[in-house]
């Protein structure tokens, strides 16, 4: 019988296809798929991803359960199976399974029923999703992070859409606008309404730049002061997002309380692009290179940061190329090691930087593909300190124990609650006598080393406060009895989970006292242990403030001694020291203790006499006594180094507060009132008076229009002849100096040389007088109105300008300059120059002699010089002086000191030369003690110089006499 089975087979053959299919992708599914028995559980089917997945064969896992496997554990499959009861399927569902490494994974699971051969079966399809969990984990870690480190930098977050104009802030961001520190939402106006002004208007145009596309981003600063609350200063940021289109999504942002630091760093820029934003926004250091050329494609800003090279130093170029690497060898040991599948991870490698340093760092790289090039991304960690610490960390012990041992300063480690000591060094007993052996495990106080235990206290409620002590001075005792003056300074430290103090004491008791020693010379005079100018001040000030509360009176006498620097001149400075200390001692010995007796320097000494009670008259002549009284101290014989010297000072007196109420004025005044009484010839008292002070602006005047008259050499010379009566003949002249004043006319010198001399100015107005007179000379001889054998001109010479190191060389140019004989020129030095240093004065008038040059001793016979003096002065005349020739026809003591100047200075083989002669009778005389050479209104005043040479014209044989 015969059966059509054409449709069978058609059914068998379309059977047997769509079971090819079925298989091929079966085995084909990137998804893990097995089928398992309801009943047993035993897996009937499973494709290659199931390998993949599980690391299983799929033949070696037929015909076992998933539990038995390992695979899956029994909770997770009776979890799936009750869902199963429940829902009839399991749709997205995440389980666990495991690898046979033992390692973990996270799917997610889709289970079908199926009737496979009239079996209950079950088509488990598994989804590897560890990679997402993972990254999803990553992720939420990062946001965590991200909050955590808002929350540290104490940034606030907000989110504006300018559709609706609502303002979402963090609850940061809410409170640095002063709000409760919660979540705000709210009108963006609402939310800056405590922004001044200017500050909203650039946030507003910010706002309209970025709507505008001009500007993606904005950072600005600006300052608010919310309601109770103080200013604040806030930097925000801003970044617009955009729809796909282009049009306007929101604008988010953050907010930073800076205050405190109004210039924050610059926050990474966001980058548009995705991995230009994890590249360049990476804190991490990155550099992108070609894998088969290494040439450096891309560097981030963290690189540059890092290392110094930017990126036109070193794209396009090898990092070998650039001195990048430290070793070369090293570099091509890396490259050999990196793994092409996993790339370098976590390897340390040194570097150089730009600037030439060392870098140690942890490098990880890998490969991507970029434009179809394979190209290495690497990664870079700085652990150049970590390195460093480590190494630290390793000689730290090594050297806390080599400076514990050998500090020169105590060292002392205790427990902070007990107070025992750990250890000491041998500073410490060195300091305190104790030795380590005597310390440990006892306190301070147990060794009574603590002169105040209460001071413990205080120390240990500093360091709680501060963390630390530095440098407290504080008393202690050391082990013999001995009390000592410590600077200590302690450090927390923990040990063994102890507290502990780092205790460092050092010994400034010799110290303390070479301060005191220190300040007590900053205030008194180091010679005579007297208050100082700056301690006087101050004591003034004092008293100033006393006299005003107890209404009472005060008195500053200001002493100089006369003639003070004659004897450091002739006897040296440590008899002037002797001196100075002899008239403190005497000062002190005549005063109260209330009064002050200080010494300003050199001979100037003041006394302030304190707590005078009484109208005006009576202190004024109590005053008057005690300046009398210490004049007359002062004025005592005293013997010094086998000397026998008696001084005299002058006294200038200032009145507290009745001329003045400021110390330096009062000062002033007490120097204007000394100054007057060197006016009327030292060695008495002045009080200051309202006069003085008008004086004193005069001679300020004066001296300011001196100068103007150096400047523009506004002086002239003058010159009177100089006769002798026995030859009938001009035997020479003196240049006498005159001012041509701008609106005053002419001036004699004694209007304004003292003031020349008291400036100093004489030193360049005697230079030019000296080469004035040279070339006045230089003139006569070439016209012929004088012979170098029968003439010569004098030349005042000032003692300040004598004293000069390069007095001898300005004469010497002054002469050979103008071709003048050197004989022409004589000096006219006094007795002030004589008596100062005489060694000096001798050794250069003796050079200029030997030039030629003639030396005059003016005014002879009105100082103080000695004849042993004069016999050892290289001297050619003597000059006598008026004040003894005015009276010399009247007086019969001017006349026997003119006799007897006549009769010395024919004994010493001088010649002499009467000065301010001005009438016969005076010549008359001098003719008959043989002094015919004069000078005088008798012959001719002192004449410009065109009419001296119609006086040299002139018949010079006769006298111009009736």
């Amino acid at each position: 019988m015969a059966h059509d089975i054409t449709a069978r087979i058609r059914t068998e053959r379309e059977l047997k296809i769509s079971q090819e299919k079925y298989l091929k992708a079966f085995n084909a599914s990137h998804e893990a798929i097995v089928v398992l028995d309801m009943q047993t559980e035993l897996l009937l089917e499973a494709n290659q991803s199931f390998e993949l997945l599980t690391g299983l064969k799929p033949i070696d896992a037929l015909g076992h359960t998933l539990c038995e496997l390992g695979v899956m554990e029994r909770a997770t499959y009776e979890l799936m199976h009750e869902v199963l009861r429940q829902e009839g399927r399991i749709r997205n569902r995440e389980v666990h399974i495991h690898h046979q490494n033992g390692s973990r994974l996270d799917v997610t699971l889709y289970a079908e029923p199926v009737i496979v051969n009239g079996s209950e079966c079950l088509v488990i399809t598994a989804h590897d999703i560890t990679e997402q969990k993972q990254h999803d984990n990553a992720l939420r870690e990062s946001q965590e992070r991200l909050n955590m480190a808002l929350e540290a930098a104490q940034m606030g977050i907000w989110d504006w859409s300018p559709h609706t104009d609502l303002l979402h802030c963090s609850a940061r961001a809410a409170a640095l606008h002063g709000h409760a520190e919660e979540a705000w939402d709210g009108p963006l106006q609402l939310f800056m309404k405590d922004i001044p002004g200017k500050h909203r208007r650039e946030l507003r145009r910010s706002f309209i730049a970025i709507g505008r596309g001009t500007q993606s981003r904005y950072r600005l600063t600006y300052s608010l002061v919310p309601e109770n609350d103080s200013l604040r200063w806030v930097e925000v940021t801003a970044t617009l997002h955009r729809h796909s289109d282009g049009s306007i999504q929101r604008m988010v942002g953050t907010l930073k309380d800076i205050t405190d630091r109004r210039r924050s760093e610059q926050a990474l820029q966001r980058s548009e692009a995705k991995f230009s934003a994890l590249f360049q926004g990476s804190p991490d250091p990155y550099i992108l290179v070609n894998a088969t050329t290494q040439l450096v494609i891309e560097i981030n800003q963290s690189f540059t940061r890092v290392f110094g090279y930017r990126t036109e130093d070193i794209i396009g170029r090898t990092a070998l190329d650039v001195g990048f690497w430290r070793d070369a060898q090293q570099r091509t040991q890396v490259l050999k090691r990196i793994d092409p599948a996993a790339g370098l991870n976590s390897m340390e490698i040194d570097f150089v930087t730009r600037e030439g340093l060392y870098l140690t760092c942890e490098v990880s790289s890998s490969f991507i593909t970029i434009n179809r090039q394979l190209c290495m991304l690497s990664t870079f960690k700085d652990i150049t300190a970590r390195k460093e610490a480590e190494a630290a960390l390793r000689a730290s012990e090594d050297k806390f124990s080599r400076a514990f041992r050998a500090s020169p300063d105590s060292i002392s480690i205790s427990e902070k609650a007990t107070g025992k000591h750990l250890d000491v060094n041998e500073g410490f007993t060195r300091l305190t006598g104790f030795t380590a052996t005597d310390a440990i495990g006892r306190t301070a106080r147990d060794m009574n080393i603590w002169a105040d235990y209460s001071e413990r206290a205080v120390l240990i409620d500093e360091l709680e406060r501060y963390g630390r002590v530095r440098q407290r001075e504080m008393r202690v005792n050391g082990k013999f009895g001995q009390e000592l003056l410590v600077s200590v300074s302690i450090e927390p430290m923990i040990i063994d989970g102890t507290e502990c103090m780092l205790l460092t004491a050092r010994d400034i008791t010799e110290q303390k006292l070479i301060e005191a020693r220190v300040k007590h010379l900053a205030y008194h005079d180091a010679l005579t242990d007297l208050p100082n100018r700056m301690l006087l001040s101050d004591r003034v000030t004092q008293n100033l403030a006393v006299c005003e509360r107890l209404l009472q009176s005060s008195a500053i006498l200001f002493f100089d001694l006369d003639h003070f620097k004659h004897i450091n001149d002739s006897l040296g400075h440590s008899c002037g020291d002797a001196v100075l200390q002899e008239v403190s001692r005497r000062l002190l010995a005549q005063v109260r203790k209330v009064d002050t007796v200080a010494r300003l320097g050199g001979d100037e000494f003041v006394v302030l006499l304190c707590g005078m009670e009484g109208p005006s008259e009576a202190i004024h002549r109590q005053v008057q006594h005690t300046a009398e009284k210490l004049l007359a101290a002062l004025s005592a014989p005293m013997l010094i180094e086998g000397h026998s010297l008696q001084l005299g000072c002058s006294i200038g007196i200032t009145l507290l507060p009745e001329h003045g109420t400021n110390p330096d004025d009062l000062l002033k005044r007490a120097d204007i009132a000394l100054y007057k009484v060197k006016e009327n010839g030292r060695n008495g008292i002045a009080f200051f008076e309202q006069a003085m002070q008008i004086a004193a602006s005069e001679r300020l005047s004066v001296e300011t229009e001196l100068r103007v008259a150096v400047s523009k050499c506004e002086f002239v010379l003058f010159y009177q002849p100089q006769f002798d009566a026995l030859e009938q003949r001009i035997v020479g002249a003196e240049a006498l100096i005159r001012w041509m004043h701008p609106t005053k006319g002419l001036t004699g010198p004694m209007g304004f040389i003292h003031v020349l001399e008291e400036s100093g100015m004489i030193l360049e107005v005697g230079t030019w007088v000296l080469g004035r007179a040279c070339q006045f000379i230089a003139e006569l001889l070439r016209q012929g109105h004088i012979s170098p054998e029968e003439f010569s001109l004098s030349v005042n010479i000032s003692p300040r300008q004598f004293r000069q190191p390069d007095f001898v060389d300005q004469v010497r140019h002054a002469i050979d300059s103008r071709g003048v004989p050197a004989r022409c020129l004589k000096l006219e030095i006094t007795e002030n120059i004589v008596i100062q240093n005489i060694s000096d004065t001798i050794a250069k008038m003796q050079e200029l002699r030997d030039m030629g040059v003639r030396f005059a001793l003016d005014d002879f016979g009105t100082g103080y010089s000695s004849l042993s003096y004069l016999k050892r002065l290289p001297l050619d005349l003597l000059k006598i002086d008026q004040s003894f020739i005015r009276d010399c026809t009247r007086d019969a003591n001017d006349a026997e000191i003119v006799r007897a100047i006549i009769a010395m200075a024919r004994n010493l083989r001088l010649e002499l030369i009467a000065e301010g002669v001005e009438t016969q009778e005076q010549l008359d005389f001098l003719q008959t003690q043989s002094c015919h050479a004069f000078q005088g209104y008798l012959y001719s005043p002192p004449v410009a110089e065109g009419d001296f040479v119609r006086i040299l014209k002139r018949d010079s044989h006769a006298l111009p006499l009736p």
